[in-house]
Parts: C-alpha cells; sequence; structure tokens
C-alpha cells in the first residue's frame, strides 16, 4: 500500500528509490495527501509548476527542508537563498552569479582536468580505490574548497558536519535532525571566522569577493555571508560526489557502454545528464503554499507543506519515454535533477565540468573496472549520500 510508505522517511531509501511507488502514485494519486501531513508531488508537469511559482509555493514561508525548525533556527535559514522568495533570492543571487560565470569556469577548467588527472594518478598502480572516498569526494571537495579561498587541510573535517547535516546517521529522525543543526551551526561558526580571516587577508576567491560584492548599494551581512558558505560548501562537496558514484554504479552493470564512451568521448555530456535524470542526487525540497490554490486537481489550502520529488518527476512517461531505460542517447534531456525556475542550481555548470573530467580520465586510464564490493548508501535526508565504492581496475593500455 502505497499510503503507508513515508516517502520522506530515510529508512524509504535504504535500499535505494522506491520507483514502485513513485510509479503508483503516478498514475493514481500524483499530488497525494501523505499521512506525515504533506503533499507528495510526484508527476513531472506537477513538479514543474510548484517550483517556478514562488509566489504560491514558498521556500520562505517554512523553508526548502521537509522538518519544521524552530523559529530561531529558521531566521538563520532565512538567511540563506535557498529558503528565500523573489525578489530577495533574485538580489542575492545576483551577488554570486560572478562566481560561476562562463568566464570563471572556463578559468578553472583546465585546472579541474589536471586535478582528475592527479586524483587516478594516485590509485592506478594500485589496482584498487574506493571511488566514493578518493576520487568522487576528493574532486567536488578540494575544487569547493579552492573557490571559497578554504585552506585544503581543513576539507575532511568541513566534510564530516555536511556529512552530518545531509546525511545524519542517527537512526532516531529527530534526534538526526538536532545533530544536523548543531553541524550547520559548527559549519556557520568556521564561515564567520573564514569571514575575519577574509577581511583581514583579502584572496583571490569566491569568498573575498562575496565580502566586497555589492549590487545596487546593498552588500552580504555577516549572516548572510555565513549562510553563502555553507549552502555552497554543502552543495558543492556532496551532491557531485553523489552524482559521480551513482553514475559510476551504473557504468559498472554496462560494460558495453564504458566501451563506446571510451570510444566516443563526446557523447560523456549526454551519459551525465542520464546519470543525473536517472538517480538524481537530490530527493525532494519542501515548498509552502501561501494561499488556497490547486494542483493535480487537488485543493491546497494555505500553509500546506508540498514536497517534490525528483527521482519520481524525472521517471515520469509523459515527460520522458521509456523513463525506465538508462539511454545516453536521450536529447534533448529536460530532467528536474538540478531543479527549475529560480532555484535552479547555481552549481550546476561546475558539477557537468567535475563530472566529464573525472569520467573521462576513469574510462580512459583504467579498464575492466568492477565492483569490489557493493556501493555502501549513507542514511539520506533530502540528498544521495555515499559512503564508499570500492572498485578494482588495471591501467589502460593508453595509461600516461
Amino acid at each position: 500500500m502505497t499510503d503507508a510508505v513515508d516517502l520522506v522517511d530515510p529508512g524509504t531509501y535504504a535500499a535505494g528509490i522506491p520507483h514502485e511507488v513513485f510509479r503508483s502514485l503516478r498514475e493514481q494519486d500524483p499530488v497525494s495527501w501523505r499521512a506525515a501531513g504533506y503533499w507528495a508531488v510526484t508527476r513531472y508537469d506537477d513538479s514543474v509548476a510548484v517550483l517556478k511559482t514562488p509566489q504560491i509555493f514558498s521556500s520562505w514561508r517554512g523553508g526548502a527542508l521537509f522538518d519544521d525548525p524552530p523559529p530561531e533556527f529558521l531566521a538563520k535559514l532565512r538567511e540563506n537563498m535557498l529558503n528565500r522568495d523573489p525578489p530577495e533570492h533574485t538580489a542575492l543571487r545576483r551577488l554570486v552569479n560572478h562566481a560561476f560565470s562562463p568566464r570563471r569556469l572556463a578559468a578553472l577548467e583546465a585546472h579541474i582536468a589536471e586535478y582528475a588527472q592527479s586524483l587516478v594518478d594516485r590509485v592506478i598502480e594500485r589496482g584498487r580505490c574506493d571511488f566514493a572516498a578518493e576520487i568522487a569526494g576528493e574532486m567536488p571537495l578540494s575544487v569547493i574548497c579552492e573557490i571559497l579561498g578554504v585552506p585544503l587541510e581543513d576539507r575532511q573535517p568541513l566534510y564530516a558536519l555536511t556529512a552530518r547535516m545531509l546525511s545524519n546517521e542517527h537512526p532516531d529522525r529527530a534526534e538526526a535532525f538536532r545533530d544536523a543543526m548543531a553541524a550547520a551551526a559548527e559549519l556557520r561558526a568556521y564561515g564567520a571566522a573564514l569571514e575575519v580571516r577574509k577581511r583581514a587577508v583579502p584572496g583571490d576567491d569566491l569568498a573575498t569577493s562575496l565580502l566586497h560584492a555589492e549590487l545596487d548599494g546593498r552588500r552580504l551581512h555577516t549572516g548572510e555571508f555565513q549562510a553563502f558558505f555553507m549552502l555552497l560548501f554543502n552543495a558543492g562537496a556532496e551532491t557531485t560526489r553523489s552524482l559521480l558514484c551513482h553514475g559510476l554504479d551504473l557504468l559498472l552493470d554496462r560494460p558495453e557502454l564504458q566501451a563506446r564512451l571510451r570510444g566516443d568521448l563526446e557523447l560523456l555530456p549526454h551519459a551525465i545528464e542520464e546519470m543525473l535524470r536517472y538517480e538524481p542526487p537530490v530527493i525532494y525540497f519542501r515548498r509552502t503554499a501561501t494561499r488556497d490554490t490547486e494542483l493535480g486537481g487537488r485543493r491546497i489550502a494555505e500553509g500546506d507543506k508540498v514536497v517534490v520529488f525528483f527521482p519520481a518527476a524525472n521517471r515520469d512517461p509523459r515527460a520522458f519515454e521509456e523513463p525506465d531505460r538508462f539511454d545516453v542517447d536521450r536529447w534533448p534531456n529536460h530532467h528536474l535533477a538540478f531543479g527549475i525556475g529560480p532555484h535552479f542550481c547555481l552549481g550546476a555548470p561546475l558539477a557537468r565540468i567535475e563530472s566529464k573530467h573525472v569520467f573521462r580520465e576513469v574510462l580512459t586510464r583504467l579498464t575492466g573496472i568492477e565492483r569490489a564490493a557493493p556501493m555502501v548508501r549513507a542514511r539520506p535526508s533530502f540528498t544521495r549520500g555515499v559512503r564508499s565504492l570500492e572498485i578494482r581496475f588495471a591501467p589502460s593500455s593508453i595509461s600516461r
């Protein structure tokens, strides 16, 4: 019975995405009232409608995460643009857009390519590695640290805070939420100390740029800087790691596709988009109705929680032909893994660049890649973390 499944309970995702449940909901009750007190949105068009109309479905009212935080913590969350609506969200986003401009990303790409090569250099002679920790984790973590101006020796302690926030392993949900809030406070405190350092000794990095950025006479205040730091670090470190791990896990079951991609690396961007559609790193985001409205034929009351489920929308047969088939030739691929509308993921271009170079190095320099152990998933909150993905391999004949 789909009514008995709590779609925001981390335990529901212990063995992967419950696609059968989502399939049933899409067909029978696509905007479904759940016993835990929220509307579950599972069709593509309804999801787009929610994400593109913040004036009706607000990130500000209750935040973007499912659990209702204490008022004082919600106030802190609202300093983060993830939990704001236009026009305030738009103004904040414009302040940081330059950090991910095509010009800046182009300057970063050569460095990212070199770093992907060095990550494979470290493991290639061993013939095995934990891909999740040694490659998929190191790439985005080190890049976001460099972008933000964070010392590399701080990256692992900071990632431990990210893991507590986004994939807390505590079995009691209330306790997990409290610990996640404590981790968020520690990450913000690091951001506060970073602000002090960057004001005293500016650098050529995003943290310094954010502190000096001005738009229409407005600058970020201290709380907003801390919130930006937390958002960018979390998103930069965890979601790309998830994309890389789930993407490689898909390829490990498809050796013929590995061979095809090795022979035609121009297909990699298409393959990455299909990985995002098929195994999205983010499970859901919440909105709160600002007024009585209708969605998918259901009456939504002001104040109701409305939760969009990306794995469900990305497998909607109304939007994707044969949605349960992993198809790297699927193009165009209008998946929602990065969202849509005003909250479309700011770091999406960076994630695509990092993924392209990691997969290029892995596919061209390693051969006979196979699992040495099953992938170990982290306990998810709203993102899909991966603890380990042990692989073995041999150096390719074209190894550098």
